[in-house]
């Protein structure tokens, strides 16, 4: 995207690496060619949406502008973020696929439950939900979510419900990432955004694209 590098000036982004499992070589070769304009926060042994958390509430406190959420499975573009941050949206991730059942399906849905798979290349889609492997999400999000939970609530941003069956409606029982989704639409008002041109590998013991699920390097890349 043109200008892009250029709007870097004055923009601070912390990343935040939630790491899951062991890192692959594919991995740790893309992360090295990742463009990244600010520090770097790996977390693991927590559960996710602490993890999640730990990175939101650091941002806030050190003044960041905004929060690059990356998993240790997904390896974007070398210049994801720069084009991530000349869409200059609220929250906005990058494209990846899943690596679990239904595999090979871009980590998106409209509405809850119903998983995106017809959309225009490299263009901007408007979800209800979208994974955290390439997730960009502005300062401005975090403190409105922030300002609508309960002071004492440690899980302002992320929180885990899938396991709220029978405490909860069940469009709400959803992992940390969803969750997070559903009340930037419903407490703030604000749309969910994926950048289908900005494509990513989702990798480890098996590598997810679009349509496909294979052993590392089954897949060509070009």
């Amino acid at each position: 995207m043109s200008g892009s590098w250029e709007i870097l000036a004055g923009k601070k982004v912390l990343t935040g690496i939630l790491h899951v499992e062991t890192t692959t070589m594919p991995w740790s070769l893309g992360f090295r060619h990742l463009y990244l304009p600010g520090p770097v926060m790996p977390v693991s042994g927590l559960p996710f949406c602490h993890a999640r958390n730990s990175i939101c509430q650091a941002a806030l406190e050190q003044g960041f502008e905004h929060v690059f959420f990356l998993d240790s499975d997904v390896i974007p573009p070398p210049d994801a973020v720069p084009r991530l941050l000349a869409r200059n949206l609220g929250v906005v991730s990058g494209l990846y696929c899943r690596r679990s059942p239904p595999a090979g399906v871009p980590v998106m849905q409209k509405p809850p439950g119903q998983w995106v798979t017809q959309f225009e290349p490299g263009s901007l889609v408007d979800v209800d939900t979208v994974g955290a492997g390439c997730l960009l999400i502005h300062r401005r999000i975090l403190e409105g979510l922030a300002a609508k939970m309960p002071a004492d609530n440690p899980r302002k941003w992320f929180e885990w419900r899938v396991d709220f069956n029978g405490r909860a409606p069940r469009e709400e029982c959803m992992s940390e990432d969803f969750e997070m989704c559903r009340r930037v639409r419903t407490l703030l008002g604000e749309k969910i955004w994926v950048d289908t041109s900005i494509v990513c590998r989702h990798i480890g013991l098996a590598e997810a694209t679009y349509g496909n699920f294979a052993p590392p390097g089954a897949i060509p890349v070009g």
